[in-house]
């Protein structure tokens, strides 16, 4: 998807559909920014499909292996905050779109002591190191909603709060778990 569809001028939701699919966008954006992975892999529906930056990813086995091995240089130091939210109708469930805005509020290193509940002070972080605009397809299971399909479009990042490595094992020491705090 090269280009987002456009937003009709009035929502076409109910306000319970509304806030518990925003809701649910942020609970996921959490059980990232805690590299939650059972949790992340559990909010999708097993043969979702994942248009990203770093390529397109379908079905859960392929979505495990992303998460695990590609993503976690996304997570340590790393805040997510979802902004703008705005549901429609979608086939069978919800649209939702949302601007994903990822603060590096530590380096690695630094992150290890937040979750520890310490302080630390910095003359350049926080600061916002990835714009991305999102949409979320998602569906109403037994469960809750799952995402069906994300899709992240064309996004802008901060090269100085990039880590120099994206390995897994560049930032492994360094991963928070399920329930840790930042």
């Amino acid at each position: 998807m090269s280009q987002f569809p456009s937003v009709p001028r009035t929502g076409t939701v109910d306000a319970s559909e509304w806030t518990s699919a925003v809701d649910f966008v942020n609970r996921v954006n959490w059980l990232f920014e805690t590299y939650d992975l059972e949790g992340m892999i559990d909010s999708f529906l097993p043969d979702a499909r994942v248009y990203h930056f770093h390529g397109h990813l379908n079905g859960e086995a392929d979505i495990r292996r992303f998460l695990t091995d590609d993503y976690p240089y996304l997570i340590p130091g790393v805040s997510r905050n979802a902004t703008n939210h705005v549901v429609d109708r979608d086939a069978d469930g919800v649209a939702v779109r949302y601007q994903n805005v990822l603060v590096r509020h530590a380096w690695p290193q630094q992150a290890v002591g937040l979750q520890a509940g310490q302080v630390l002070e910095s003359e350049d972080l926080p600061a916002i190191w990835l714009y991305s605009p999102m949409l979320d397809r998602l569906r109403l299971t037994d469960d809750g909603w799952k995402i069906f399909e994300r899709h992240i479009g064309g996004s802008m990042m901060n090269k100085r709060l990039s880590l120099p490595g994206t390995s897994r094992a560049s930032v492994e020491e360094f991963l928070p778990g399920p329930g840790m705090p930042l």
